[in-house]
């Protein structure tokens, strides 16, 4: 190599060459330092997103507190459509007042300690594993005031599937449409589990889910929840929600995909009531489908076999975020 090539390499070629890494050098820190902006707006987004539901649903509450009375007699009945044949569980024409609380006299004394003993166990660490299954609630947990509990324990806001209660006595009483949470709620307590296991929204407790479906007129005076909490509502709190078919393959392919289902059931195992009743499902196993059942924890500590309950169903929902 001659002197002059030697020279040009090194008085030319690398300068620039130092120059172009240089450059490149900031323009790869620009493009990381937006993609980091970008993932950071992204997640403030979010955040922001939830708290405005968290303060919709405060909004919600506060406003029923001073309109109830007024929306329970003067709300329009909606037009019903076919999929609203069927609603939640207020029982027949029972008054509100004659509703007891779910009865365990028909299980049999092994059943009734199991129950007991799991109870006892979730009351000290405000969650168990039952045959594999495990149920976190905050039933019993929180002592009974003068009021109403609207908020989440920590350990059901983190838990995957959280287990929620009609009659919890934190929100039993709680007035929904003609009647109470424990007598008729079992729609909103549903979408309540589904919406906090979804998202971090904290805000979503059965009672403030059910003041929710009031002002929104989901609830049909004298009949129960219509399915229009779950269709139309989803999208108020970021959720999809579609119908899909009473298939065991498709109801499998949906909670894969990280979906939740909401069904309604009829007459049957789940419920007595010629009203009809709505049940979360959402895992399974070779064991069968894992339920939350808003009217029974004894329901949720069971493995359900498609083939003893698909006669039962209504109506399936799925929900995603």
């Amino acid at each position: 190599m001659s002197n002059k090539l030697k020279y040009i390499l090194i008085f030319v070629a690398l300068p620039v060459t130092l120059v172009l890494v240089f450059f490149l050098s900031m323009v790869l820190e620009e493009k990381k330092a937006a993609k980091e902006a970008k993932d950071t707006a992204s997640e403030t987004s979010a955040i922001s997103e939830e708290e405005r539901i968290n303060q919709m649903l405060l909004a919600e509450y506060q406003k029923s507190q001073t309109t109830r009375q007024q929306v329970e007699i003067s709300t329009e009945t909606q037009e019903l459509t076919p999929e609203d044949n069927e609603f939640d569980d207020m029982i027949d024409e029972t008054d509100a007042s004659e509703v007891a609380a779910p009865s365990e006299d028909d299980l049999s004394e092994e059943d009734e300690a199991i129950i007991k003993a799991a109870e006892e166990e979730n009351r000290s660490n405000n969650g168990l594993n039952y045959n594999g299954i495990q149920i976190v609630t905050g039933m019993n947990m929180g002592a009974a005031t003068d009021g109403f509990v609207l908020t989440l324990t920590d350990a059901e806001l983190a838990a995957p599937h959280p287990l929620f209660l009609q009659y919890d006595p934190r929100w039993a009483g709680f007035p929904y449409g003609m009647g109470t949470m424990k007598s008729s709620a079992c729609g909103p307590t549903c979408f309540a589990m589904v919406i906090t296991a979804l998202t971090n929204i904290t805000n979503a407790s059965p009672p403030m889910v059910a003041t929710y479906s009031m002002n929104h007129n989901y609830y049909v005076p004298g009949a129960g929840t219509a399915h229009g909490l779950f269709l139309q509502g989803a999208s108020d709190f970021g959720l999809y929600c579609m119908e899909i078919s009473n298939n065991e393959a498709e109801m499998k392919a949906h909670i894969d995909n990280g979906e939740m289902l909401v069904l309604s059931v009829h007459y049957g195992n789940f419920t007595h009531s010629g009203a009809g009743h709505f049940i979360v499902i959402y895992g399974y196993n070779d064991n069968g489908f894992m339920v939350n059942d808003p009217a029974s924890y004894e329901r949720s500590t069971r493995y359900w076999p498609y083939s003893v309950f698909s006669g039962d169903i209504n109506k399936i929902y799925a929900l995603g975020n």
